[in-house]
C-alpha cells in the first residue's frame, strides 16, 4: 500500500504548511498592530489553519507510529495477549474513525448545501476551511484499516 503511505506523507506536508501559515498570520497580525492596522479575519484564518493541520496530520502521525498509545497496559499483559489487545484497540479505533468520518462528511456537506458562510469581516463559505477535516479523517481511517491488516498478517505496523 505504497500509495497510501505517499498520501499520508502528503497530508503531513500539507499539515506542516498550515502550521507555517499560522505562524505567518500571527506574525503579520503583530506587525500590523504595531503599525496601527489590522488584518481582517486573521484570527479566523489562523483557527481554520489549526483545525486543518490537526486533522491532516492524523494519517502521517499514524504512518510514523507517533500516536499516543496506551502501552502501560501492554507492560502488564502476558505476551500472548499482546496481539489480541492490538487487534481490539485497532478495531475500536477503526470503528470510531469510520463513525467520525461519516458525520464530519455530513457536516461539511450541510455547510455546502446550506451556503453557510463565516460571520467575520471576510465572509468565506464554511465548507472551504472545513474541508481538511473529512480528508484527514478519511485517510486516517484508511491508515487504521492498513494497521488492522498488518496486525492480522503479523507484519510490522510502522514504516518509519
Amino acid at each position: 500500500m505504497k500509495w497510501l503511505e505517499h498520501l499520508a506523507k502528503a497530508c503531513g506536508a500539507v499539515a506542516a504548511c498550515f502550521l507555517c501559515l499560522i505562524g505567518i498570520l500571527v506574525t503579520a497580525q503583530i506587525v500590523s498592530r504595531m503599525m496601527g492596522k489590522m488584518i481582517p479575519s486573521s484570527d479566523e484564518f489562523a483557527a481554520w489553519a489549526m483545525a486543518s493541520s490537526i486533522f491532516l496530520a492524523l494519517p502521517y502521525t499514524m504512518l510514523r507510529g507517533e500516536h499516543i498509545r496506551v502501552t502501560l497496559i501492554l507492560q502488564f499483559l502476558p505476551k500472548g495477549l499482546h496481539k489480541s489487545y492490538e487487534l481490539l484497540a485497532t478495531l475500536l479505533a477503526l470503528g470510531f474513525s469510520i463513525w467520525m468520518s461519516y458525520y464530519v462528511i455530513e457536516f461539511v456537506y450541510e455547510s455546502y448545501q446550506f451556503n453557510d458562510v463565516s460571520s467575520g469581516i471576510v465572509t468565506v463559505p464554511m465548507w472551504i476551511p472545513q474541508f481538511g477535516m473529512p480528508i484527514g479523517l478519511c485517510i486516517f481511517t484508511l491508515m487504521l484499516l492498513r494497521r488492522l491488516i498488518c496486525c492480522l498478517r503479523n507484519q510490522p505496523l510502522e514504516d518509519n
